[in-house]
């Protein structure tokens, strides 16, 4: 169960970090946001979580620099169009690594994400499917993060 935390963490926070958007118009906007997170290795977890994303916080999940725990990187960047892609892969502290692949669509309310992750841990190889639907709930922020468990 521990393997399926990781690597679910990891995809959902890869999911949160959408690319970075050259057009300031199709970026997310600031505001009080919740998103519908689940993740699916052999069994599923979906959990809804509510947060403030403030001005200054867009640039950060955009280019996903949302957790001190995982690095992500994406080589592979497509953003345009209300479509996105991504590949590439997310590191923790510890060095583990988990390959992303990711496809979805964005506007600056809503956006969608599938990822298909897969990696080791102890050498036994994994995979795992994480998806989150997000949408902005309006402009006021109602305090800290929020997790609702699904």
């Amino acid at each position: 169960m521990k393997t399926f935390r990781i690597l679910a963490v990891i995809g959902l926070l890869a999911l949160a970090s959408a690319p970075a958007i050259a057009d300031e118009s199709d970026n997310i906007r600031p505001g009080w946001w919740e998103s519908t997170n689940k993740a699916t290795m052999v069994i599923s977890k979906t959990e809804v979580e509510r947060r403030c994303i403030t001005p200054a916080d867009v640039d950060k999940v955009l280019s996903g620099r949302i957790n001190r725990h995982y690095t992500c990187t994406y080589p592979v960047k497509r953003v345009g169009g209300g479509k996105m892609y991504f590949q590439g892969t997310c590191v923790d502290k510890r060095g583990r690594k988990v390959n992303v692949t990711a496809t979805g669509t964005y506007s600056p309310t809503a956006f969608q994400l599938t990822a298909d992750l897969s990696g080791k841990y102890g050498g036994i190889p994994l995979a795992a499917t994480v998806s989150t639907n997000a949408r902005r709930l309006g402009d006021t922020c109602l305090g800290k993060p929020v997790k609702i468990k699904g």
